[in-house]
């Protein structure tokens, strides 16, 4: 009988991958405003709370906000939660940013927040072990990889697809694991 873990090993098949991964062409990458068909469920990544926080979502692209399912993750609260415990205290807008943070997150609603599983921990583990090894990511950037992959990982297992800016890391993923969904927008 083969065990979950090794069914994750079988299917993403670290042992053959070998080469760096190459980035593709902003052309061959699903972006909101070139798919024929948009997603009707979203999975946010936190690059788009902070873009809505800041004013500089694209006004164009918030019509797929609204029209989509919004769902959103525990990684990206954690995400979010670290900006508030990194913001300098003595700045006079910290106070201000951090209330706005706090009311993002207060106001997610919890039947729409979904928080990795064993599973998806266990998937988001290798993927970013592949993603460190094929692309020599620094210690640094292991625990970027891993939130992005976390992200990915809850979006494939409940058939979400992520919508982020960050074309750098969830291209990679996708090519690590064409199963998982992506849309990109740029700002």
């Amino acid at each position: 009988m083969t065990s979950e873990f090794q069914a994750i090993l079988r299917r993403l098949k670290p042992e053959r991958r070998h080469q760096q991964l190459n980035p593709r062409p902003r052309a061959s990458l699903a972006f909101i405003d070139t798919v024929a068909e948009l997603p009707s469920k979203l999975l946010y990544d936190t690059t788009v709370y902070i873009d809505c926080l800041q004013g500089r979502f694209p006004h164009n692209d918030e019509l797929v906000l609204r029209a989509s399912d919004a769902w959103h993750s525990t990684v990206t609260e954690a995400e979010l939660a670290a900006v508030c415990g990194l913001l300098d205290p003595s700045h006079p807008q910290t106070q201000t940013v951090v209330r706005q943070i706090s009311a993002v997150v207060e106001k997610r609603p919890h039947h729409r927040t979904l928080a990795p599983d064993r599973h998806i921990w266990r998937e988001a583990g290798i993927l970013t072990g592949l993603l460190a090894r094929l692309q020599k990511y620094s210690k640094a950037d292991h625990r970027r990889a891993l939130n992005d992959a976390l992200l990915f990982s809850t979006a494939r297992k409940y058939r979400l697809t992520v919508l982020t800016r960050n074309i750098n890391d969830f291209d990679l993923l996708q090519q690590l694991d064409p199963s998982g969904r992506v849309l990109f927008y740029s700002v």
